[in-house]
């Protein structure tokens, strides 16, 4: 929920900007969908209050892992990292080191094998780096799109991305 809420904001931001509105005129309907998302948070917990449900607040599972908590920062705009025929990474890492790149070789979960969806997923790490968000953040963000990641495969392709000088870290 909490992803969905800040992709709707970011949605309600861009719309204003490109009408060209005011800043800050998506106040009122990010107040609105903060409320709907409390409202469904709320809903969820009673009814697992009724079912019996105790405990905390879950912690995410890479809480405690260093690599989650770097943050990697855009060096240059870059677009899709493969597009047409071309590859940044293959091309900057060479055959070798690309093989490696867990994520994109037979490394990667065997849902992202069948499903032939790495390069889907490595678009999208890339697109949620923004110099803020930690490789935890991205690896949730992803997860919250797609399905579930791995913190590591995500921690490993952001630092092929380093080496390849996509990224740097914070």
């Amino acid at each position: 929920m909490n992803q969905a809420l800040r992709r709707e904001n970011a949605v309600l931001h861009s719309l204003v900007e490109l009408a060209d509105g005011p800043a800050g005129s998506e106040s009122e309907s990010l107040k609105a969908l903060i409320a709907q998302v409390a409202t469904f948070n709320n809903w969820v917990d009673s009814r697992a209050r009724q079912r019996g449900a105790k405990g905390t607040v879950p912690v995410a599972s890479w809480h405690d892992d260093p690599a989650a908590r770097r943050i990697p920062l855009r060096i240059g705009e870059f677009g899709p990292l493969t597009y047409q025929n071309d590859n940044v990474l293959l091309a900057r890492l060479g055959k070798e080191r690309y093989a490696k790149i867990k994520l994109l070789n037979s490394e990667a979960t065997p849902l992202l094998n069948v499903q032939d969806q790495s390069e889907l997923y490595a678009y999208e790490i890339v697109n949620f780096v923004d110099g803020k968000r930690t490789v935890g953040e991205i690896r949730d963000a992803v997860s919250a799109e797609y399905g579930p990641l791995p913190m590591s495969l995500v921690a490993d392709y952001l630092e092929a991305c380093a080496e390849a000088r996509v990224i740097q870290w914070k």
